[in-house]
């Protein structure tokens, strides 16, 4: 065990219930020091170096941080304070313990002198001045600490804690209180991150533009969601293991799978079968986006990227190209292994000869027999039942179509009736 690291409380000695804000206030004494030393010699673990953590310290019992700064000054160990928010106090004298005390650069370090927060319990003079000397020998030793640690002269340090006085880290480093000041992390993106996220914004705005299109034009309301088979895990760098999952959209085919597709269908036409090639739009078919995708070797997980995947080529886990891919190796379905840095791919290692041996299509001569071959039994079927068509015909005569028979003008009555012995109709009996 190299380091171990404790996190100091917010109160230097024991915890506290604050009445007033109805909240613990976690306390630190050398107890916490000693346990988890004690507690990593019981588990085997041997302990070079120790950090302790500083959140938020208000200061506390001047007591307890002395007692504190002196035992951890015999460990004989190099200890570090890291200060990522404000000590104050006696919480100073805590941190003044390590050999190297760090700072954030928005960090604050406040001193003072010592004093009774709470008051005192004397009631008789000689008391009071007992008291008055305790607060002066605890400010003494503050200034001791202070005055080795800094080396200032003790006059300019208790200038310095006549008052409350904030610092800020620099400050506190100039005086001599701290080691180190850590400067703001910033990291602007590269001109690769940046052109990628432009290109994203701009294909968000055009297909949001044409959703809302096709939304007025032809509204669906009774639109299904889509079915859980339509999503796939987001493919992982070797290195890197993402949270989220991306969804899934069906790989563009390569030139020579177009190809033989093509081939097919031109096949299935010389037939008279009318086929659709599943992944190849029709010539009259607009693609709805410039966006790409490619297939990873991981359940079918992709990796999308405007335009075709070559190096320098910024790559995605969704679809509408704004969550950036993670840095790392990603294996690929055709073999190739690609590197992203930044969101781009910064190399493409092609695979290898029995890989690619392995993975190759199928030429478009072998489509078109192992089609041929699959629908020859069918064409032997139509071709027997056209010849058993043809000799039933020549064995039966055609059927003559029946043809009305004219009718005699002198089979019908000149009042309306029909001859034959039919009555006349009632309207003609009516119209006498």
């Amino acid at each position: 065990m190299p380091e171990l690291l404790i996190p100091v409380g917010e109160n230097i000695g024991p915890g506290f219930i604050d009445w007033e804000e109805y909240e613990y206030v976690p306390g630190f004494t050398v107890d916490d020091i000693r346990m988890r030393l004690e507690y990593a010699a019981y588990q085997g673990q041997a302990v070079d170096s120790i950090t302790l953590q500083m959140g938020i310290n208000y200061g506390g019992s001047v007591r307890h941080a002395i007692e504190i700064y002196n035992y951890v000054r015999a460990l004989g160990i190099p200890v570090t304070c890291h200060v990522m928010s404000m000590t104050a106090s006696a919480g100073t004298i805590v941190a003044l313990a390590a050999d190297e005390v760090i700072l954030e650069q928005t960090a604050q370090w406040m001193v003072h002198r010592p004093l009774y927060t709470d008051g005192t319990s004397s009631q008789r003079s000689e008391e009071l001045r007992a008291d008055a000397d305790r607060l002066d020998r605890d400010t003494q030793n503050m200034v001791d600490i202070y005055v080795a640690r800094s080396g200032q002269n003790e006059a300019a340090v208790r200038q310095l804690v006549s008052v409350d006085r904030f610092m800020t880290a620099q400050e506190a480093a100039d005086f001599g209180f701290v080691t180190t000041v850590k400067p703001l992390a910033s990291k602007a993106p590269s001109s690769a991150q940046t052109q990628a996220r432009l290109r994203s914004y701009k294909m968000a705005v055009a297909r949001a533009d044409k959703r809302r299109s096709k939304a007025r034009t032809a509204p669906t309301p009774n639109a299904k969601p889509a079915s859980a088979s339509s999503k796939s895990p987001r493919p992982m760098a070797k290195k890197v293991i993402p949270i989220a999952k991306a969804v899934a959209k069906t790989a563009v085919p390569t030139a020579q799978q177009k190809a033989n597709a093509a081939a097919v269908a031109a096949l299935a036409k010389s037939l008279g079968v009318k086929a659709t090639i599943e992944g190849v739009e029709a010539a009259d078919d607009e693609p709805d986006a410039a966006v790409e995708s490619t297939e990873t070797d991981q359940d079918g997980a992709l990796l999308y990227h405007d335009g075709p995947l070559a190096e320098g080529s910024a790559v995605f886990y969704d679809e509408a190209l704004t969550e950036v891919a993670e840095d790392g190796e990603y294996g690929l379905a055709d073999g190739r292994t690609i590197v992203v840095t930044d969101g781009v791919v910064e190399s493409i290692t092609e695979a290898s000869a029995e890989e690619q041996e392995d993975d190759a299509p199928a030429s478009t001569a072998a489509i078109t027999a192992a089609v041929q071959a699959a629908m020859a039994p069918v064409m032997k079927k139509v071709e027997d039942l056209t010849a058993t068509v043809d000799r039933f015909k020549k064995l039966v005569p055609e059927t003559p179509t029946p043809r009305a028979r004219a009718a005699s003008s002198s089979q019908t009555d000149p009042k309306g009736g029909k001859a034959g012995g039919n009555k006349p109709h009632p309207m003609d009996k009516a119209k006498t």
